[in-house]
């Protein structure tokens, strides 16, 4: 039996998603399981990964603090990408394509560098304290725009806004301008025409802007690391110590893991609780 043309088309897709996400997920699983000998993993089966994982006091601080980071840059950039889209769409409709290119042209940027810029924005001798030197604001540097967790989530929300903005610009595709100019027609303000026509019919980029951040800001290691303090970092970047300097893979693959289950959970909890609101 010949494959049908779909079957053909998916397969690539199949190949990539199992080559580089399913075997190394797998991987990290049995290797949770793993004990640890002279600094090397031996397959002895063994839950103490897990055990310590979930009830050392340390780790629960780390997960505590990265799940209160996600949720606050995923607020943020849910926040600001929405109206952004809104008013490129409905409001710019000449000129949104000229924005929105610039939008995936900031994509475009490295990472790393961005993160380098915001050390020297936000350092001793940066751009905001020098603002505030000048404007006698202060009369000395502020220190807690660097290595705190406000820089963090200041860097974080800068690089995420595009991954944002696209998926709620995407679904506002599907809104036709008319409904909007109905909705104002019949006395509704702008605002108000977002807010009970648009937002709801748009809820689905709305749902993957905050899990493309959440998801993102999660995982992330090396923001926590340049501009955070040393209670700031991230579960991240204990789990990128555990497989570095800590010679402990078994543990940072259970490390690994129970972040991916927790990311996951509350994903599902916070899209049940956005789907009831919008009704």
């Amino acid at each position: 039996m010949r494959p049908s043309v779909r079957t053909l088309q998916m397969a690539p897709a199949t190949l990539y998603y199992v080559a580089l996400f399913l075997i190394p997920l797998l991987m990290l699983a049995v290797y949770s399981f793993y004990s640890v000998e002279s600094f090397e993993p031996v397959p002895k089966l063994t839950l103490d990964n897990y055990v310590e994982a979930a009830t050392s006091d340390v780790f629960r601080g780390f997960y505590l603090r990265t799940l209160r980071v996600a949720l606050t840059v995923a607020l943020i950039v849910t926040l600001i990408s929405f109206p952004f889209a809104f008013v490129l769409n409905y409001v710019l409709p000449a000129r949104k394509h000229v924005v929105y290119f610039m939008v995936l042209v900031s994509l475009f940027g490295g990472y790393i560098v961005r993160v380098y810029a915001w050390r020297n924005i936000m350092g001793r001798e940066g751009v905001v304290n020098q603002t505030l030197l000048g404007l006698g604001v202060v009369d000395r540097p502020v220190t807690l725009f660097l290595n705190s967790e406000l820089a963090v989530i200041v860097a974080l929300v800068n690089y995420l806004i595009p991954f944002g903005i696209l998926p709620i610009y995407a679904a506002m595709q599907n809104v036709p301008v008319g409904q909007v100019e109905a909705a104002q027609d019949l006395g509704g303000s702008r605002w108000l025409a977002a807010r009970r026509v648009v937002l709801p019919l748009t809820s689905q980029g709305c749902v993957a802007a905050f899990a493309i951040s959440f998801i993102a800001t999660s995982a992330e290691w090396v923001t926590p690391q340049l501009l955070g303090g040393t209670g700031d970092q991230l579960i991240g970047n204990q789990i990128q110590h555990q497989f570095g300097g800590g010679l402990n893979w078994p543990l940072g693959a259970a490390l690994a893991l129970t972040m991916v289950v927790l990311v996951v959970a509350l994903l599902g909890l916070a899209y049940a609780v956005i789907r009831r609101w919008l009704r």
